[in-house]
Protein backbone atom coordinates (compact mmCIF):
# COMPACT_ATOMS: atom_id res chain seq x y z
CA UNK A 1 0.00 0.00 0.00
CA UNK A 2 1.25 3.31 -0.97
CA UNK A 3 1.42 5.46 2.24
CA UNK A 4 2.22 8.88 0.68
CA UNK A 5 -0.28 10.12 -1.23
CA UNK A 6 0.93 13.44 -2.73
CA UNK A 7 0.95 14.08 -6.53
CA UNK A 8 2.45 17.02 -7.97
CA UNK A 9 -0.06 18.98 -10.28
CA UNK A 10 1.13 21.66 -13.17
CA UNK A 11 -0.32 23.51 -15.80
CA UNK A 12 0.07 27.13 -17.62
CA UNK A 13 -1.67 29.66 -16.27
CA UNK A 14 0.37 33.19 -17.74
CA UNK A 15 -0.10 31.86 -20.97
CA UNK A 16 -3.58 31.44 -21.38
CA UNK A 17 -5.56 34.72 -22.37
CA UNK A 18 -6.86 35.16 -18.77
CA UNK A 19 -6.50 32.66 -15.70
CA UNK A 20 -10.03 32.02 -15.74
CA UNK A 21 -9.79 30.40 -18.90
CA UNK A 22 -8.32 27.21 -18.05
CA UNK A 23 -8.85 27.27 -14.67
CA UNK A 24 -11.90 25.05 -14.43
CA UNK A 25 -10.01 22.48 -16.69
CA UNK A 26 -7.67 22.52 -13.33
CA UNK A 27 -9.76 22.40 -11.15
CA UNK A 28 -11.55 19.38 -12.71
CA UNK A 29 -8.69 17.62 -13.41
CA UNK A 30 -7.40 18.42 -9.55
CA UNK A 31 -10.71 17.13 -8.05
CA UNK A 32 -10.49 14.01 -9.75
CA UNK A 33 -6.86 13.31 -8.47
CA UNK A 34 -8.37 13.87 -5.01
CA UNK A 35 -11.44 12.28 -5.41
CA UNK A 36 -9.14 9.18 -6.03
CA UNK A 37 -7.72 9.78 -2.80
CA UNK A 38 -4.68 11.83 -3.51
CA UNK A 39 -3.34 14.72 -2.24
CA UNK A 40 -2.36 18.01 -4.21
CA UNK A 41 0.55 19.40 -3.25
CA UNK A 42 -0.33 22.75 -4.83
CA UNK A 43 -3.61 24.28 -6.47
CA UNK A 44 -2.43 27.68 -7.82
CA UNK A 45 -3.30 26.48 -11.25
CA UNK A 46 -7.33 27.06 -10.24
CA UNK A 47 -7.29 30.62 -9.51
CA UNK A 48 -9.55 32.22 -11.63
CA UNK A 49 -7.72 35.60 -10.98
CA UNK A 50 -4.21 36.75 -10.03
CA UNK A 51 -4.95 37.19 -6.07
CA UNK A 52 -7.18 34.19 -6.30
CA UNK A 53 -3.78 32.05 -7.45
CA UNK A 54 -1.47 34.07 -4.70
CA UNK A 55 -3.86 32.69 -2.31
CA UNK A 56 -3.44 29.15 -3.28
CA UNK A 57 0.09 29.26 -4.13
CA UNK A 58 0.81 30.86 -0.07
CA UNK A 59 -1.54 28.35 0.93
CA UNK A 60 1.06 25.42 -0.47
CA UNK A 61 4.38 27.09 0.37
CA UNK A 62 3.37 29.65 2.79
CA UNK A 63 3.86 33.64 2.68
CA UNK A 64 6.04 34.83 -1.01
CA UNK A 65 8.52 37.40 -0.16
CA UNK A 66 7.39 41.19 -1.81
CA UNK A 67 10.25 41.82 -3.96
CA UNK A 68 9.53 40.58 -7.45
CA UNK A 69 12.78 38.73 -8.35
CA UNK A 70 12.65 37.20 -4.82
CA UNK A 71 9.73 36.31 -5.07
CA UNK A 72 9.70 34.42 -8.95
CA UNK A 73 13.09 32.46 -7.53
CA UNK A 74 11.54 31.42 -4.21
CA UNK A 75 7.98 30.24 -5.97
CA UNK A 76 10.60 28.24 -9.05
CA UNK A 77 12.16 26.65 -6.44
CA UNK A 78 9.43 25.66 -4.67
CA UNK A 79 8.07 23.91 -7.34
CA UNK A 80 11.11 22.23 -8.48
CA UNK A 81 11.62 20.85 -4.64
CA UNK A 82 8.07 19.60 -5.06
CA UNK A 83 8.50 17.92 -8.48
CA UNK A 84 12.18 16.74 -7.27
CA UNK A 85 10.58 15.98 -3.78
CA UNK A 86 8.53 13.20 -2.15
CA UNK A 87 5.70 13.00 -4.27
CA UNK A 88 4.26 9.69 -5.59
CA UNK A 89 3.52 11.02 -9.41
CA UNK A 90 3.43 14.05 -11.51
CA UNK A 91 -0.04 15.17 -13.26
CA UNK A 92 0.71 17.86 -16.38
CA UNK A 93 -2.02 19.39 -18.21
CA UNK A 94 -0.38 20.27 -21.54
CA UNK A 95 -2.66 22.57 -23.34
CA UNK A 96 -1.33 25.92 -23.39
CA UNK A 97 2.45 26.42 -23.97
CA UNK A 98 3.94 27.37 -20.86
CA UNK A 99 8.13 27.40 -20.11
CA UNK A 100 8.02 26.42 -16.91
CA UNK A 101 5.41 24.05 -17.04
CA UNK A 102 7.76 22.49 -19.69
CA UNK A 103 10.88 22.74 -17.10
CA UNK A 104 8.87 21.07 -14.22
CA UNK A 105 7.98 18.55 -16.67
CA UNK A 106 11.47 18.04 -17.68
CA UNK A 107 12.23 17.93 -14.37
CA UNK A 108 9.83 15.07 -13.49
CA UNK A 109 10.41 12.91 -16.55
CA UNK A 110 14.58 13.23 -16.02
CA UNK A 111 14.62 12.67 -12.37
CA UNK A 112 16.35 9.28 -12.82
CA UNK A 113 18.63 10.96 -14.53
CA UNK A 114 19.31 13.72 -11.72
CA UNK A 115 19.76 10.11 -9.21
CA UNK A 116 16.45 10.68 -7.68
CA UNK A 117 13.42 7.85 -7.66
CA UNK A 118 11.66 7.55 -10.53
CA UNK A 119 8.17 8.02 -10.65
CA UNK A 120 5.04 8.13 -13.08
CA UNK A 121 4.56 11.35 -15.18
CA UNK A 122 1.35 11.79 -17.17
CA UNK A 123 0.90 14.64 -19.41
CA UNK A 124 -2.49 15.43 -20.61
CA UNK A 125 -3.28 17.70 -23.98
CA UNK A 126 -6.55 18.72 -25.28
CA UNK A 127 -6.81 17.75 -28.88
CA UNK A 128 -6.65 20.87 -31.33
CA UNK A 129 -6.88 23.37 -28.34
CA UNK A 130 -3.59 24.98 -29.28
CA UNK A 131 -3.30 25.98 -33.15
CA UNK A 132 0.46 25.07 -33.20
CA UNK A 133 -0.36 21.47 -31.40
CA UNK A 134 1.89 20.47 -28.68
CA UNK A 135 5.34 21.01 -28.26
CA UNK A 136 7.70 19.28 -30.52
CA UNK A 137 9.93 19.22 -26.83
CA UNK A 138 7.29 17.31 -25.58
CA UNK A 139 5.37 15.69 -28.01
CA UNK A 140 9.23 14.42 -29.36
CA UNK A 141 10.07 12.69 -25.73
CA UNK A 142 11.26 9.34 -26.21
CA UNK A 143 8.07 7.83 -24.27
CA UNK A 144 8.47 4.19 -25.62
CA UNK A 145 11.99 4.67 -24.02
CA UNK A 146 10.80 5.58 -20.91
CA UNK A 147 8.28 3.40 -19.47
CA UNK A 148 6.93 5.82 -16.56
CA UNK A 149 6.13 8.60 -18.88
CA UNK A 150 2.71 8.69 -20.22
CA UNK A 151 1.27 11.62 -22.48
CA UNK A 152 -2.48 11.56 -23.52
CA UNK A 153 -4.54 13.44 -25.75
CA UNK A 154 -7.97 14.15 -25.01
CA UNK A 155 -11.23 15.92 -26.12
CA UNK A 156 -13.31 16.53 -23.15
CA UNK A 157 -12.55 16.02 -19.44
CA UNK A 158 -14.69 13.08 -19.37
CA UNK A 159 -11.36 11.44 -20.92
CA UNK A 160 -9.14 12.88 -18.60
CA UNK A 161 -10.97 11.29 -15.95
CA UNK A 162 -10.39 8.04 -17.78
CA UNK A 163 -6.88 8.71 -18.26
CA UNK A 164 -6.81 9.33 -14.49
CA UNK A 165 -8.12 6.25 -13.33
CA UNK A 166 -5.63 4.07 -15.80
CA UNK A 167 -2.81 6.27 -14.82
CA UNK A 168 -3.26 5.87 -10.95
CA UNK A 169 -4.50 2.08 -11.18
CA UNK A 170 -1.73 1.19 -13.36
CA UNK A 171 0.88 2.71 -11.14
CA UNK A 172 -1.02 1.01 -7.86
CA UNK A 173 -0.11 -1.98 -9.84
CA UNK A 174 2.79 -4.50 -7.70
Amino acid sequence: MIQNMDVFYGGAIQGAQNRKQRAAVHRAIINKIKEMGYNVVTEHTTGTNYAEAIQHLEEAIGPLPKEEMERRRYVRDKMINFVEGDVIATVFELSIPSLGTGIEFAHAYLRPSLGLKKIPVIGLYQKDYWPNKLSTMIRGIPIKDLNHVTIYDYTDIEDVKQYLESFFENMNEP
